[in-house]
């Protein structure tokens, strides 16, 4: 805030009449509103000014008592000191352009000098802007935010926001000790960006912008193109094009990959730090997802942003390049690299919140060579982007409606952002909520849509955890409710979640040394896993399996998913999965086949759900061969009792199970067996 008066007749520090010049620079209207900080275009009074015989130059600061402008060739001006106002001014008989700095001396006696915001030109252009204002301009993050340029040889940080129906924006920090009537930005002519270049100011200096909102309100908030923070809210000034890419390899085996038909372990760090990724098994997972926010449930779809750290890395974001480091060696190792994204915290009804929103999408793909985006279920704040920047409180009686129509805005930016991605980044891998692909009409996307390659599933997991939580005859009175779900089609375009819903519970009764308990959960346990990898889907854990005999049985459940195409071809229908048998409530038994026409190794999975052991158990088959046992949950490794784990059943012209032959075998309690059969299996 500059403080000045003006009367129609402007006066210098002498008394004398100020010159005409400079007065049809600084019009009474723009100067009170830079006296009372409503000031949105500062530029209109403060800079250089063509004026009819030559220019006018003007500045301020708020403790200044004299001010000189020294020319890049030598030459000292002193400035008029305008009706005893901290505001000087200056005309000059020439309009040529020449660099030039301001030297100011305070009333503490301190002098400082620096070059003239205010005369330097706004760097975004008016094509970018009407882009903006379409919603269209994709890399808006190259200038918006804060950027280290170098304009008319003069080094240093250029800033612009988009600050929707404020009064104005004061860009504070440690450069100008936050104080906000010292750079007061410039609003630009067509929307709500607010833009100034600020010479001399070094990388790694915190900041904000001071916000007045049109209630005369002043609060401050950190940079939401801000690519770094420091703590809380400040932001922090950092190149991010500066880093060293050393993937070119994986980025080109990325673009072409095949990522329906290629095996697909994800691993949550949702909970943990991202420098988990170093202690990852590269054998066991080839994706690692993290979260921009600690703490939450992956069920929860909760807030991802506080609108300030959009563009800031997971793990606080102080130095983005140690996040793009672990990015790198993760890639070198195999391994993508998954961000999980919101939009709960926005609402997406102006094209200017679609344009930040694509933005921030492709500077992942490009700054940070992420791997694919897991979007959850589009429901939340639904107050519009001008009431959350000026932080207003909306009681909305008809909130119901409003967040219905918010969340079909989300809806249709997501899909515009679903085809940004497959436009800009072929090969980065999609990952939606079933209800965000929602189509206008109301109809569910179908598994075709080329839009996303993976969709959340949570049907299966849930119905099975129902399920689990069932006694006997429980399990078999809802035994088709667990069967259902898999009925749908497009299960090979599904993300299943593998956590054992009881994981906590079976930790602390191997502590307590209850081993009857214990082995019960731990079964269970084992059950729930190696049924959810053998139904159709990619898999994701974020269970932190601590456990050692669950952790070796998973993992090899795992290792044997990412090596046989059988298991994780996304082909539909009975291409890849073929039920045996899903209908024996009263054995609570499911067995079914997951093949591939490619392939020559074919997988008989038989799981018994029935707390008693099956001596026996005839189950149908769909040719004669061998059929060799893979893996079976009970075995001693794993933690079981090591039941019928040398059976080699004998398949005989038995019809069973609507197929002309059929084997005996015996199942443990609440276990798992898998058969390999085929001829790739004849001969071991």
């Amino acid at each position: 805030m500059a403080f000045l008066c003006l009367q129609r007749v402007l006066h210098g520090t002498g008394g004398g009449e100020m010159r005409y010049e400079i007065g049809q620079v600084l019009k009474k209207d723009q100067v009170m509103k830079l006296v009372f900080g409503k000031c949105s275009v500062p530029k209109q009074i403060l800079g250089r000014h063509l004026v009819a015989g030559g220019q006018v130059i003007a500045a301020c600061h708020p403790n200044a008592v004299r001010m000189r402008l020294l020319a890049e060739d030598g030459s000292v001006y002193e400035m008029d000191m305008v009706e005893r106002q901290p505001v000087f001014a200056l005309f000059l008989p020439h309009r040529e352009r020449f660099a030039y700095q301001l030297e100011m001396y305070l009333r503490s006696g301190e002098k400082i000098v620096h070059y003239d915001p205010y005369s330097f030109p706004c760097q975004i252009t008016e094509e970018e802007e009407r882009e903006f204002l379409r919603g269209r301009w994709r890399n808006a993050y190259h200038k918006m935010g804060c950027h280290p340029m170098e304009i008319d040889g003069v080094r240093g940080m250029y800033f612009a926001v988009w600050a929707p129906h404020v009064q104005c924006v004061s860009l504070v920090g440690d450069f100008n000790h936050w104080d906000g009537r010292l750079c007061p930005m410039n609003r630009m002519a067509h929307c709500d960006i607010y833009e100034i270049f600020l010479p001399g100011v070094e990388e790694g200096t915190g900041y904000q912008y001071e916000v007045k909102t049109t209630e005369g309100k002043i609060w401050r908030v950190a940079d939401p193109y801000g690519v770094a923070r420091e703590f809380g809210k400040i932001s922090k000034m950092l190149n991010v094009k500066s880093f060293p890419w050393e993937d070119s390899d994986w980025m080109e085996k990325r673009r072409r990959a095949d990522q329906r038909n290629t095996p697909m372990v994800i691993y949550n760090i949702l909970n943990r730090e991202p420098e988990e990724i170093e202690a990852v098994p590269v054998d066991v997972f080839t994706h690692v997802l993290i979260s921009k926010k600690g703490g939450r449930d992956i069920l929860g779809y909760r807030v991802y942003s506080d609108g300030g750290d959009f563009f800031v890395p997971p793990a606080g974001g102080e130095d983005p390049d140690d996040f793009r480091r672990m990015v790198q060696n993760a890639h070198r190792k195999g391994i993508g690299v998954l961000l999980e994204v919101s939009l709960e915290s926005i609402s997406c009804e102006k094209p200017e919140v679609t344009d930040f929103l694509l933005s921030n999408l492709l500077f992942w793909m490009t700054e940070y060579h992420i791997d694919g985006f897991v979007f959850g279920e589009q429901a939340g704040d639904s107050r519009s982007w001008d009431d959350r920047f000026n932080n207003i409180e909306v009681k909305d009686e008809a909130k119901e409606t409003k967040v219905s129509l918010d969340t079909e805005s989300r809806r249709a930016m997501l899909r515009q952002a679903m085809g940004m991605i497959r436009e800009e980044a072929p090969g980065v891998i999609i990952i939606s909520d079933e209800q965000n692909l929602i189509r206008p009409d109301g109809a569910v996307s179908d598994m075709e849509d080329k839009l996303f390659d993976f969709s959340w599933n949570f049907n299966i997991k849930w119905s099975l955890d129902e399920y689990l939580s069932c006694d006997s005859a429980g399990r078999r009175r809802d035994h088709f409710k667990l069967t259902l779900p898999l009925q749908k089609s497009g299960l090979g375009r599904s993300l299943l979640l593998l956590d054992y819903k009881n994981m906590n519970n079976l930790y602390q009764t191997s502590i307590d040394k209850s081993e009857e308990v214990y082995y019960d959960m731990l079964s269970e346990a084992k059950l729930s896993y190696a049924f959810l990898t053998g139904i159709p889907g990619k898999k994701i854990l974020s269970d932190d399996v601590r456990d050692d005999k669950i952790k070796n049985y998973l993992h090899r459940l795992l290792r044997m998913y990412r090596t046989y195409p059988s298991l994780y071809e996304g082909g539909e229908g009975e291409q890849v999965f073929e039920w045996v048998n899903g209908m024996d409530a009263v054995s609570s038994v499911i067995s079914f086949i997951r093949k591939s026409s490619a392939s020559e190794e074919h997988f008989l999975f038989i799981c018994n759900f029935n707390t008693e052991a099956l001596i026996s158990y005839r189950v149908g088959v769909p040719a004669f061969g061998r059929y060799r046992l893979l893996m079976s949950s009970d075995a001693a490794e794993f933690g079981g009792k090591g039941r019928f784990v040398n059976q080699h059943p004998a398949v005989i012209r038995q019809p069973c199970d609507f197929r002309p032959y059929s084997m005996t075998v015996s199942l443990p309690p609440e276990s798992a067996l898998i058969f390999g059969f085929g001829p790739a299996f004849h001969s071991i």
